[in-house]
């Protein structure tokens, strides 16, 4: 018998693709379902940068581009970056991934070694430790404290630490639960990494997205003096509606992006052209802030919105995100009590029972390392919010203990 595998056997599904895909499922079959399972903006992408595309088409930017990236990305890009964070990269230090997840795997696979450990605090984004297996490493969870709001304190760093350590992941604002680190307390974070031969990887895709007048800074830019141990990982997906595009971007060091785009060029070579150009369109127009803005205070609102009506549920705790479009929900009231006689056992069955009889899609937070938890996106309309949540409250009143 032909094996598979065992490396790729002990890589998990990503839960948050397979929830949105079971709602599509449902939706197709013709059941009314409100999802609040994509991690995704609703807003189309904007205008101008669809009618870029089509200018790339009709220009012949149709063929391949070197691997790293599209010069006018490139050039697009860190000179986008100087404006936005006061930090001026060269061409030679930015990568064109497809997507935030190419980044990542590009760039761990260049520093991982057997038996090398991925700091990763807890809630994290689905990817991280699988995307840590992938490249040969072992990720190790960081557990954080509801008081601190999830958000990895300088003791807690310190601690986790050993021989073995090779990077921490910092994702701010974050996904699952929005969560955002002010500058003082990544300097808390960073005076321990600094004493260390640690390499920092910064997952700043939400970076657009925050709110209350909160300002965000990159990591690089706080820090430049450790410019040859941090990589800043961004992209087109998130801020700018464009998801489907399949454009990331890395930020590091000359030699690290070197690393990275001979591992890209054995795998994928370069991302789609057209998207490129598109992309480096949208890093170079004056309308892109404007769009940005505009569609970031709906978002508040949405938030706002969101946290109104889920504070009226019994048996839910949650935190107002800083920033991103989720919210992480805590349901350990919930769990052990009934619907119908089935049992919430845990995050997996709430999620499925909430779907089964409420007709409403959510994420189950095993899928982000804490298990009492659901995540839900307010990247909808006021109106899927108000009925989603709704749905909720009613499911949650109907349980029996």
């Amino acid at each position: 018998m032909m094996d598979y595998s065992a490396r790729i056997a002990k890589i998990e599904e990503s839960k948050t693709l397979a929830v949105s895909k079971k709602a599509d499922k449902l939706t197709a079959d013709g059941e009314d379902i409100v999802s609040f399972g994509a991690g995704e903006p609703d807003f189309p992408t904007p205008e101008f940068i669809k009618k870029a595309a089509v200018e790339a088409m009709d220009k012949g930017y149709t063929g391949y581009t070197s691997v790293s990236g599209l010069p006018e990305l490139k050039e697009s890009a860190v000179n986008y970056f100087a404006d936005n964070y006061s930090y001026e990269y060269s061409t030679d230090e930015v990568i064109v991934c497809n997507g935030g997840k190419q980044v990542l795997f590009n760039a761990l696979s260049a520093i991982v070694e057997p038996e090398d450990e991925i700091l990763i605090p807890k809630p994290y984004w689905v990817s991280y430790p699988e995307i840590v297996k992938l490249a040969g490493g072992k990720p190790r969870f960081i557990e954080t404290k509801v008081e601190n709001k999830y958000k990895l304190t300088a003791a807690e760093l310190k601690a986790a630490i050993t021989d073995q350590t090779k990077a921490v992941i910092i994702n701010s604002p974050s996904n699952p639960d929005g969560h955002f680190y002010s500058k003082s307390e990544l300097r808390q974070l960073i005076e321990i990494i600094a004493a260390e031969d640690i390499f920092i990887i910064s997952d700043e895709i939400y970076d657009k997205l925050l709110y209350d007048g909160r300002d965000f800074s990159s990591m690089i830019e706080l820090f430049p003096e450790l410019k040859e141990k941090i990589l800043v990982v961004n992209g087109m997906s998130k801020s700018y509606s464009m998801t489907g595009w399949r454009v990331g971007l890395g930020f590091a060091s000359s030699e690290w992006i070197a690393k990275m785009t001979k591992i890209q060029s054995h795998t994928t070579s370069n991302v789609n052209t057209i998207a490129q150009y598109a992309s480096a369109k949208a890093l170079a127009s004056p309308e892109l802030k404007k769009i940005v803005k505009d569609r970031c205070q709906i978002y508040q609102k949405r938030r706002d919105l969101t946290a109104k009506l889920l504070a009226d549920i019994a048996g839910l705790k949650t935190i107002t995100p800083a920033g991103a479009f989720y919210f992480f929900i805590d349901i350990s009231e919930l769990i052990s009590k009934k619907i119908e006689g089935q049992e919430i056992e845990d995050s997996l069955s709430f999620t499925d029972l909430l779907l089964e009889y409420n007709k409403v899609a959510v994420v189950p937070g095993i899928a982000f390392g804490m298990d009492n938890f659901i995540r839900i996106s307010f990247a909808l309309s006021k109106e899927k919010i108000r009925e989603g949540i709704s749905r909720i409250a009613d499911f949650a009143a109907r349980l029996e203990a």
